[in-house]
Formats: structure tokens, C-alpha cells, sequence
């Protein structure tokens, strides 16, 4: 089950109110977009346990690692000051997301898109020796193909 971990949202107390606001719209948004792509959570005094991996991912077509489902189960998401943008690591599976997406600006299916992005780093079947863009572009005829979701698969990185 993906841990949503929730203390990592809450703003500290030196935080200012703004960022408060954003942290805490942030952590709604990405509640929202793990509801809708995996399901009811199991709540925890800890966070949030999503059972299901991303609804509509097939390992065939797909090219995903035989234990996908394994490795959605091992997934942290979590938010982190140090990372600006969204960074997924592949020996932790643990996925951060950072200040960029505190803007309010920020359209629910556009963050669905870099959730399933960093999602699928970690899920895609190819050899570390591949080529970065061959990575993403995997990734991004996921989104737009195999999941059907509408307008660029990674609205916030060209590649």
C-alpha cells in the first residue's frame, strides 16, 4: 500500500500563514489525486495507505516490472523542502514532491500527471542503461495512450 505521509505536509510552526494555506491545499490535492487514481485510503495515525497501484496501468502493455504491485506497495509520497519540483527515487521508492507545487495555480489533472509521472519512474521496465528521454518517453505514451488522459503527459518538463 503507497504511504501518503501526512507529517510531512503539516507546516511547522515557524512556517508563515501562506505557506500554511499552501501546504495545506497541497496535501488536499494530492488526497484528492491518490483517491482518484488508486482508491479509498486506509487512514492511519501515520498517514494514508492507498492499497490499489494506478487504476488503468496494464504490465503488458504498459512495460512494467513484474513487481509493480510490489512496488507500488513499498511507495512513500511525501513532501520535502529540499526537492523543487517532483523527484521519484528507484532504490527507496519514495516520491517527493516539493515547493513548485505549493502554487495554487496548479490544475488537479496537471498534478495527477506528475504523481503518475513519478509513479511510473519507478514502475517502468527499463534497464538503468537506457537513455533518460527513452524513460520519459515511455512514460509520457503511458499517460497520453495507455491511461488516456488528455493535453501533455508532463506539463511541467518538455521532453
Amino acid at each position: 500500500m503507497a504511504f501518503l505521509y501526512i507529517d510531512s505536509f503539516v507546516p511547522g510552526a515557524s512556517e508563515l500563514p501562506g505557506i500554511v494555506d499552501d501546504k495545506n491545499f497541497l496535501l488536499k490535492r494530492i488526497k484528492l489525486v491518490l483517491l482518484k487514481i488508486s482508491g479509498p485510503p486506509v487512514i492511519t495515525s501515520y498517514g494514508y495507505l492507498y492499497p490499489e497501484p494506478p487504476k488503468g496501468l496494464d504490465r503488458r502493455r504498459d512495460g512494467l516490472k513484474a513487481n509493480y504491485k510490489k512496488i507500488w506497495d513499498d511507495t512513500i509520497i511525501a513532501f520535502d523542502w529540499n526537492t523543487y519540483g517532483a523527484t521519484a527515487n528507484v532504490k527507496t521508492y519514495e516520491i517527493n514532491i516539493g515547493e513548485f507545487f505549493l502554487k495554487k495555480e496548479i490544475h488537479d489533472l496537471d498534478m495527477q500527471k506528475v504523481v503518475l509521472h513519478e509513479t511510473l519512474h519507478l514502475m517502468v521496465d527499463l534497464p538503468n542503461s537506457f537513455s533518460f528521454a527513452l524513460h520519459h518517453g515511455q512514460i509520457n505514451k503511458i499517460i497520453s495512450k495507455g491511461l488516456n488522459l488528455p493535453g501533455p503527459p508532463n506539463p511541467f518538463c518538455p521532453d
